[in-house]
């Protein structure tokens, strides 16, 4: 896992949509958001089972 930094690859994934114009490249930010939004949970919820 730690060959792919994800947070580079979000930061990389925003450099290049800078100079988009906004109706191009919102919906690609939204759905990276809920995609992000869903790997975290399902990270949360791997920490909590291997806890318990």
């Amino acid at each position: 896992m730690k060959e792919t930094p994800l947070d580079e690859l979000v930061a990389e994934a925003i450099e290049q949509g800078k100079n988009e114009p906004n109706e191009e490249i919102l919906d690609m930010f939204e759905t990276l958001h809920e995609r992000l939004v869903r790997a975290q949970g399902m990270v949360a919820d791997e920490i909590a089972r291997r806890r318990r």
